[in-house]
């Protein structure tokens, strides 16, 4: 088997694994829909190097499920995603705020971070200026808002859904003689 056939199929796993992690965390069902909401809006927003150090203190301080919040923006700002996502995020922003940094500018910041390292990376980026930060937060807002928002009401029904199942199940348990799947 090649290297390259080991990767995709991990690949292909990591779906039903973030799948399973995110239906079996325990809590009321709105907590963990804003934890979720909360981290799809963070992990849209091009925060790719500090994300993490931002999220935990922020889910504390709005009271949202940290984990639900930290896998969600996982999800969604991972190695697969980031090059589309700092690019839509300037296109959008760019359409906001025209001609403040080009693609050229931020690709050459990600390729730093890929090739040299994190803090290299942050030195790049800290080199385009106060403009580009503006540009692609702007645009990661536009597309983080309505998307977090969204999120919520899925992960709301779908965090209901998994504890009915629970409740359900644990009434089921009290039937003598019954045996569930």
């Amino acid at each position: 088997m090649s290297v390259l056939s080991a990767v995709l199929r991990k690949l292909a796993r990591l779906p039903r694994y973030y799948f399973l992690r995110i239906k079996r965390l325990k809590g009321d069902p709105e907590y963990l829909a804003r934890g979720f909401a909360f981290g799809i809006f963070m992990g849209i927003l091009p925060l790719a190097p500090v994300q993490t150090i931002i999220l935990v203190p922020l889910t504390i301080i709005f009271r949202v499920s940290t984990l639900a919040a930290f896998i969600a923006g996982v999800l969604v700002s991972n190695p697969l995603t980031i090059i589309p996502q700092y690019y839509f995020t300037w296109k959008i922003g760019n359409a906001v705020l025209p001609g403040w940094v080009t693609w050229e500018q931020i690709e050459h910041a990600l390729h730093v971070i890929a090739e040299q390292g994190l803090i290299d990376g942050l030195t790049a980026f800290s080199q385009l200026g106060l403009k580009s930060i503006a540009v692609i937060e702007t645009g990661g807002a536009i597309i983080g808002i309505p998307a977090g928002i969204i999120s919520y009401f899925f992960a709301r029904r779908f965090f209901l859904a998994v504890r009915e199942r629970r409740l359900k199940k644990r009434r089921l348990d009290f039937i003598p003689g019954f045996k569930h799947d």
